[in-house]
């Protein structure tokens, strides 16, 4: 990391790709990348030419008859969704391999706003932070990231560079904008997570819905999936009158397209969403003007948990006053899940302090502390070492890894 200052007033850090293992899995990288090269190209002309054999009637080059539509359209989406899945795989790999080979972050404090400038190879993007917003800077437990809080949001600065040089800019950069330099949660702010929005309901009551303007995208994104599919299924309708073997490929088909376009229309019509009252939160089904109550919460929760991977993830749950068979799949117990969050409570610590506060909900913050959890490996070691010669020396191995991981 290069620091340099140009005015009293302005501040820039610079971050590049640190280590000689990172080119070992660029070498993978750029391999992998030559067989996609060759890949996507091959499965666009297969798609091409055998949409304009089924569009013209004119036989495949080395057969002499016309495709048929059933085998088509089957091999067709199939190839359309590989193509879907390496496209993406090879946007990926490259951003990856720009990162690990030719990347740079650059973080530029000036008197109003923290700027972000990234590069990775020729391709340049800045965001700009506004400074009375940043309420910390911090360095994730997790993968050791330089993150900022804007308001009740994560940003992540950079994941370029070493952890010492992460943390001296997170120093630094507290110093210079006045925050607490050990990353401590700051007091929380009257705004909800970017991932929420508040709005009211045709009864002028409050209600907290998922971002709109996300799932107004999401509905675009499977209307045309939904409609693709369908018209497929028009074309297998239309050749099956004609050629009765095609029936259990449209019957197959028919099953996908009546799912797609049910969920179509509840991404359209309908939602989930909490009606805030006074002393309680009520859990809501809309679908068109019609709503049906599911539960009511009168208390928060705030949970950890760990998956196979030992990533840990934060859970947001509303505490109903009695069980209810109307909730679904993200009901655990008496818990209706709200939200939930990978490596960093704060979102959802901070969407559950805005509700208690909006709604006079008592929240019950269950998330180990730094404390806790320094309490529960020392448990861990005295248990180990209790079990004798061997356990005593695994024992002071553990706690020198612990210590070197937390000095990185």
């Amino acid at each position: 990391m290069a620091i340099a200052t140009t005015h009293s007033a302005t501040d820039e850090l610079i971050f590049r790709p640190h280590g000689p293992g990172r080119f070992g899995g660029a070498a993978f990288l750029l391999l992998w990348l030559c067989f996609w090269a060759v890949g996507e190209p091959v499965a666009l002309v297969f798609i091409g030419v055998g949409a304009w054999a089924l569009l013209t009637g004119r036989p495949v080059a080395g057969s002499d008859a016309p495709l048929r539509l059933g085998p088509a359209l089957a091999a067709g989406a199939f190839l359309l969704v590989w193509l879907a899945v390496w496209t993406v795989g090879g946007v990926i790999a490259m951003q990856q391999l720009l990162r690990l080979v030719w990347a740079e972050d650059r973080l530029v404090l000036d008197r109003d706003s923290l700027w972000r400038v990234r590069r990775r190879g020729p391709f340049v993007y800045a965001r700009s932070l506004a400074r009375k917003d940043i309420r910390r800077v911090f360095v994730q437990r997790a993968h050791a990231a330089l993150m900022a809080q804007v308001m009740s949001n994560l940003v992540e600065l950079t994941d370029l560079g070493t952890p010492a040089e992460r943390r001296e800019a997170q120093r630094r950069l507290c110093a210079a904008m006045g925050l607490p330099g050990d990353g401590a949660p700051a007091e929380p702010p009257a705004a909800l997570p970017d991932d929420w929005q508040e709005t009211t309901g045709p009864r002028a009551e409050r209600l907290l819905v998922p971002n709109l303007k996300t799932r107004r995208q999401q509905a675009v994104v499977l209307t045309i999936v939904t409609g693709i599919v369908w018209t497929g299924l028009v074309l297998l309708v239309h050749a099956g009158l004609s050629q009765p073997n095609l029936w259990v490929l449209t019957l197959m088909l028919s099953v996908l397209g009546i799912w797609l376009a049910r969920q179509t229309l509840w991404m359209l019509r309908g939602r989930h969403e909490w009606r805030i009252e006074r002393g309680r939160l009520v859990y809501q089904r809309r679908f068109a003007g019609d709503v049906v109550e599911l539960c009511q919460a009168q208390a928060l929760e705030l949970t950890e948990s760990r998956d196979s991977d030992n990533d840990a993830w934060y859970h947001l749950h509303a505490i109903e006053l009695a069980p209810s068979p109307l909730v679904r799949a993200d009901k655990t117990s008496n818990r209706i899940r709200i939200a939930r969050s990978v490596h960093d409570p704060t979102e959802p610590r901070y969407l559950a302090q805005w509700l208690s506060q909006q709604a006079g909900l008592p929240v019950h913050d269950r998330i180990p502390t730094e404390a806790d959890r320094q309490a529960e490996i020392a448990r861990l070691l005295d248990q180990i070492a209790a079990a004798g010669g061997f356990g005593r020396l695994g024992a002071r191995l553990i706690a020198r890894t612990s210590r070197g991981k937390s000095g990185d």
